[in-house]
């Protein structure tokens, strides 16, 4: 999620993944070894060098969309699977992680704009009890502080146990009292913090307010109306559905189906692929899921800097400063893969990228190709 538990995998993961070898690859055919995609003319070839950058920087592969208009195009570099080659393919399905949040926010402020609850409403009121202890009280917070990231919650992906053994099925309500063996960070409104517990907690208000599970919330509401079909919320299972980007964590290798995605669900738990994030996003920043006093409410930003993401904080999705504007959109991590998503205002410019390796959180150098490739990309 932004960042989920790629800074917390334990080393019992190291052990699950010496069995990774014997996860049958779901690519139907093991392509040709790789090599940089031949350089067109004008933004394409500008982005394929930025991605072929991304992947001499040491990411396994990279698929990058891009829109300016009507046009939409696909660059990718390298590989999508490194014990057969295959190339990268801009059509498999990866984990969007924290993108999930967007989708997630925009479920609830959807009930919001329906009167099925307000985002004045606090957290005891639709969860009774689960948001107490050691100082927490969800008498005093709101779901727009939960969608914020503003309740002063701890993060649950911060503990060690949640990745001890990553095969794990995790309830929410687990998760959640997690977080609550700690103390807040500060007074409900007053500070900002990354925390997946808030997002925990938003999944599962929409569930109480609505009388069912969130993923059939999201099929009826976003999934399915806007033909996202290669787009699927698993809670249990760590399998993919169909062909996908293999993902590696550092010396762990290929982590893609190692961990139960239970860890992650409402806060980032999706999966999907580059167009039909794009899809999503350009439908959402362009007005067409939400009423213009919910858009309001999503697009009330704070300045924040989450582990060197400067970036504007609104609910569940953020206002980021490029060359030529701003774009606006979630990123999202997981063991094994990375993505960053970004749409204009009019939906006429978009970039997603992502990439499957996630050890070059620190990495001076990739950090800052990164920042040019998505510049680039959305730019150019």
């Amino acid at each position: 999620m932004a960042r989920m538990m790629v800074r917390v995998l334990s080393t019992a993961l190291a052990g699950a993944a010496l069995t990774a070898a014997a996860v049958p690859a779901a690519n139907a055919a093991a392509g040709p070894a790789a090599r940089p995609g031949s350089h067109g003319r004008g933004l394409d070839a500008k982005v394929q060098q930025r991605a072929d950058k991304l992947v001499a920087d040491g990411a396994p592969g990279v698929i990058v969309l891009t829109r300016r208009g009507g046009r939409v195009a696909h660059v990718t570099s390298g590989v999508s699977d490194k014990a057969t080659g295959a190339p990268m393919d801009a059509r498999l399905l990866f984990r969007v992680a924290s993108v999930t949040k967007t989708f997630t926010s925009t479920v609830v402020l959807q009930l919001a704009a329906e009167h099925r609850l307000s985002l004045d409403d606090t957290v005891e009121h639709w969860l009774p009890g689960l948001v107490r202890a050691n100082g927490n009280d969800g008498s005093k917070i709101t779901v727009r502080q939960l969608l914020a990231q503003t309740s002063g919650l701890n993060d649950y992906t911060s503990d060690p146990r949640v990745m001890t053994d990553p095969s794990r099925t995790w309830t929410p309500e687990e998760l959640v009292a997690i977080a609550m063996e700690k103390p807040p960070l500060y007074a409900p409104g007053t500070a900002w913090n990354y925390s997946n517990t808030n997002y925990m907690l938003a999944g599962m208000i929409i569930e109480k307010a609505t009388g069912h599970r969130v993923g059939d919330e999201f099929q009826r509401r976003i999934f399915t109306p806007l033909r996202l079909r290669h787009t699927y919320y698993p809670t249990t299972d760590p399998a993919f559905p169909g062909p996908y980007v293999h993902g590696y964590y550092a010396d762990y290798g290929d982590v893609s189906t190692l961990i139960n995605p239970s860890s992650a669900r409402t806060a980032g738990g999706i999966v999907s692929t580059v167009d039909d994030v794009a899809r999503f996003h350009r439908a959402l920043f362009t007005g067409k899921l939400l009423p213009a006093k919910q858009m309001r409410e999503l697009r009330t930003v704070r300045p924040v800097n989450d582990d060197g993401v400067v970036e504007d904080y609104g609910l569940g999705a953020a206002r980021i400063a490029f060359s030529c504007g701003y774009g606006w959109g979630h990123d999202g991590g997981f063991p094994g893969y990375r993505t960053w998503t970004y749409t204009s205002a009019d939906g006429r410019r978009q970039a997603i990228i992502t990439y499957n390796e996630t050890k070059y959180e620190d990495d001076e150098t990739f950090r800052a190709d990164l920042a040019k490739a998505a510049d680039t990309a959305f730019c150019a």
